[in-house]
Formats: C-alpha cells, sequence, structure tokens
C-alpha cells in the first residue's frame, strides 16, 4: 500500500529503513475539522456584530446637552458715601477721681454719729457725721471773744488819749507864736530905749518854757501813736486766737465734704478722738474715671485727631448687659508700659450716670475713632487681595480699586470710586473675576432661548462660591 501524506500508514521496508528514526504522534484533526472550526467561529463572531449594530441602532438618541455660561447669583449693597469712623476696643478698671480720708481736727470725746455714717453707705454734702464733744472749744471762744473786746477797749482809749495831745500840742503851738511876738515886741522896745534888758530876758526865758512844753507834747504824741498800733496788733492777734477758738469748735462736727459712698469707718459713739486721727473715709460718687489701656499705635492715631475729650462709652464686661455709660478722655499717663508697650488713658464718666457703677469694676471702653470724610464701609467678604472690589456692570463682574482707611470688626472703611447706578458685590466668590457673569439675589427670573440666566439649566453652578 502505498504511502498517503498524512494517513500514518508507513510501509514494512520502509519501516524498517527507518527504525532508528523517533516515532511522530498522530494528529487529532485533520484539516476538514480546522475549516469547520473556522467558519463556526466566524458566524458567531458575525451573529454577535449584527446583534450589536442592531442594539446600538434600536438605542434612543441621547439629547445634546449645549455648553452654557455659569451664572452666579449673588448679593449686592449700594455704594453709600459717608463719614465713617472705626471705634478702638480696650478693657479697663473703674476707679475714683476723688477719694477724702476724714480725720478728726480736734480731740475729744465723740457724742454722736450719724445713722448713715456705715461703710457702703451713701452720706450727702454737709450731712454731720461725727459729733465731738464742744464743751472746752466753747469756753476757748468765749476767752478769744473777751481778749479781742479787751484789746478793742484799750485802743480807744490810746486813741483818745492821742486826740487830746494834739489838742494840746495845737496850743502849744499858739503859746509858742504868742511868747515870740512879745520877745520880738520888747526886743524893738530895748532899741528904742521904752524896754528894760531885764523885759527882753524874761520874754526870752518864756519863749524857750512854752518851745519845750511844746517839744514834750510832740515826744507824747509819738509815745501814744506807738500805743495805738500796739493795740491794734493786739487786737489782731485776739481775733486770730478768735477764729482759732471758733474753728476749733465748728471742727467738733465732722461733715462730709461731698456727696459719696463710705468706704471705712474707724470710730464708735462715746470713744476718744485725737486730733489729726482717721475717722472715715469717703469717695465721691458722681466723680468717677475708668483706666484703660490702648496700643502705641492707637494712641498716635488718636493723638493726631485729638485725644482729650474724646467721647468714650463704657459697658460692664460680666453680667449681663446694661446700658453704655458715656465719658471723655480727660488725661494720659505720662509713661508707656514697659511690660505691654500700651498708654494708659484716663476717661471721667458723665455725672448723671456714674453712679450705677463702683470702683474695681471690670469694664470694656469703646473710643470714638477717626472720622473719614467720602469713605464707604463695606463687608470683608466684599474685598479680594485687600486692594480691590467688584461691582456688577451688565450682569458681568468688574473690578474697582480701593484703598483701606481702617476695620471696624467684620466691616472695612475703604476709599474708592464707584460709579454712580453700579452695586458692589458682597458675595465670597472663589470664581471671582474680571467679566464673569453673576446677577443679583432677588432679581426677577426670565428664561432666554438659550437657557441662558433664568432659562432651563441657567442655574447650574449658581450660588455663593459656585
Amino acid at each position: 500500500m502505498e504511502n498517503l501524506p498524512g494517513s500514518g500508514y508507513v510501509a514494512p521496508s520502509q519501516k524498517s529503513e527507518d527504525q532508528p528514526k523517533t516515532k511522530e504522534p498522530r494528529a487529532r484533526f485533520g484539516l476538514m475539522s480546522a475549516l469547520v472550526r473556522l467558519g463556526l467561529a466566524v458566524l458567531v463572531l458575525g451573529l454577535a456584530v449584527y446583534w450589536a449594530l442592531s442594539w446600538v441602532a434600536q438605542r434612543p438618541e441621547v439629547p445634546q446637552r449645549m455648553n452654557r455660561e455659569r451664572t452666579f447669583t449673588v448679593e449686592v449693597i449700594d455704594p453709600v458715601y459717608a463719614s465713617h469712623s472705626a471705634g478702638i476696643m480696650a478693657y479697663g478698671q473703674v476707679a475714683s477721681a476723688r477719694t477724702i480720708e476724714l480725720r478728726s481736727l480736734v480731740a475729744g470725746r465723740v457724742l454722736e454719729i450719724s445713722p448713715n455714717f456705715a461703710v457702703g453707705s451713701q452720706v450727702e454734702e454737709g450731712e454731720v457725721l461725727v459729733r465731738v464733744d464742744p464743751f472746752t472749744y466753747s469756753g476757748a471762744v468765749v476767752e478769744a471773744r473777751a481778749a479781742v473786746a479787751d484789746a478793742e477797749l484799750s485802743l480807744a482809749e490810746a486813741q483818745e488819749a492821742y486826740s487830746l495831745e494834739q489838742s494840746a500840742i495845737a496850743a502849744a503851738q499858739d503859746a509858742l507864736t504868742s511868747a515870740q511876738t512879745d520877745l520880738e515886741r520888747a526886743q524893738s522896745l530895748l532899741e528904742s530905749g521904752a524896754a528894760t534888758q531885764q523885759t527882753v530876758d524874761t520874754r526870752a526865758l518864756t519863749v524857750s518854757e512854752r518851745r519845750q512844753a511844746l517839744d514834750q507834747r510832740q515826744s507824747n504824741l509819738v509815745t501814744l501813736n506807738a500805743q495805738i498800733l500796739r493795740q491794734q496788733a493786739a487786737i489782731a492777734q485776739a481775733g486770730y486766737a478768735l477764729e482759732a477758738a471758733e474753728r476749733d469748735l465748728a471742727n467738733t462736727e465732722i461733715t462730709a465734704p461731698f456727696t459719696g459712698i463710705v468706704t471705712a469707718r474707724n470710730v464708735t459713739a462715746s470713744a476718744y478722738v485725737g486730733a489729726n486721727e482717721a475717722v472715715a473715709s469717703i469717695y465721691e460718687s458722681e466723680a468717677l474715671e475708668v483706666s484703660f489701656m490702648v496700643s502705641d499705635a492707637n494712641y498716635a492715631t488718636l493723638q493726631r485727631d485729638g485725644l482729650f475729650d474724646r467721647p468714650v462709652s463704657v459697658a460692664r464686661t460680666t453680667g449681663t448687659g446694661g446700658e453704655a455709660i458715656s465719658g471723655r478722655i480727660a488725661r494720659v499717663a505720662p509713661e508707656i508700659d514697659a511690660a505691654t508697650g500700651g498708654v494708659t488713658l484716663y476717661a471721667v464718666l458723665e455725672n448723671e450716670q456714674g453712679d450705677l457703677l463702683r470702683p474695681g469694676t471690670f469694664v470694656s471702653v469703646e473710643i470714638e475713632g477717626m472720622a473719614h470724610e467720602n469713605t464707604l464701609l463695606v463687608p470683608e467678604t466684599a474685598l479680594y487681595d485687600d486692594n480691590h472690589l467688584y461691582v456688577i456692570r451688565e450682569g458681568r463682574m468688574a473690578a474697582i480699586d480701593v484703598e483701606i482707611r481702617d476695620r471696624d470688626g467684620s466691616r472695612v472703611i475703604i476709599a474708592a470710586d464707584v460709579p454712580e447706578g453700579e452695586s458692589i458685590i458682597t458675595t465670597r466668590l472663589s470664581q471671582a473675576g474680571e467679566g464673569v457673569a453673576v446677577e443679583e439675589e432677588g432679581a426677577e427670573q426670565t428664561a432666554g432661548p438659550e437657557g441662558g440666566p433664568g432659562g432651563p439649566g441657567g442655574g447650574f453652578g449658581r450660588g455663593p462660591g459656585g
């Protein structure tokens, strides 16, 4: 039998010749089997492609979505130019601007104490708080008045003697003048021989005697004048003693020098008090002040704009919020605090409101800041990079340069030139930029033909921050 290719049959003669060669494995499938398998694979693939194309052809068409510009809804404010100021906040403590320690200026036993004289009580101006036994001081007044009366009587006597001596001097002067006239007449008669020398000598002696009498009177007048001066000094001295005695008598009543609150009382009824002994301490309830500290930079700002008499508003830092108390800056500490670098200021509270606080109360102090004319007050969210903001211009964002003048909490005082009719955007947008489409919150929604603002899909991506 002939050897057929692929049949696997080998002739015996040939088989013996090729005995040493390795026997090849017999193929499982033939050419026809391979062709059948290939045909089946092609058929399956064709059916799969057909089914896929049919499914794609039968699938409903997906509506095409148009690309639309995002429009952001924002809040806006109208620009209002005015004078704005940012208050400076500080914290301080209430203190008394006028405190006095009452002392007894006289010594003695305490006879009476006012029922209002107690620690924490309010006493009125002129009210007698303590009364000291006045017996000794009343006697001193009587003695001083008697001394004054005696000195005045002695002065009157000296003045009367002075007046009489002046009259005597006048008479002595007239007598001397008459004697001198007689002497001159006698001398004339002596020259004519009508008078003797003895007559002339007698009349000359008379002139000498009368001159001596006049000199004596004048000397007496000087003495009486000195006596008058001495009595006047005695009257002044006695008057001083009387005034001192009257003051001591008045000082037996210790009175309140002003309306205030008693902070200390060191005396009791029937006790003995010594001169200059402290009996009480009082502060004036209508003279309270607040001490607080500001930074050196704020102090410089206030100093440039006018520091003294600048209004302040004071409120308690603890407890329920009450009515703010107004005041004015009165003075400045002489030195800067080395530890904090701040400057201590003192503000005097208004009289009609100061009694709402007591010394030692911790308070917050708001100082009226520097006024910035023709400026805008905008929220912090309206600013970008601290140098510009955005306005709505024809439905889009437009940048406006600004200059920051001051800050007031979450608001900023700026100088900017915002055109009339344009609104300032206050909503913070992360996508903010020149030309970004925006619309004012609350504006009427109208649908656009292409799904613009107000149309289908027009609200996609709206809202603060996108």
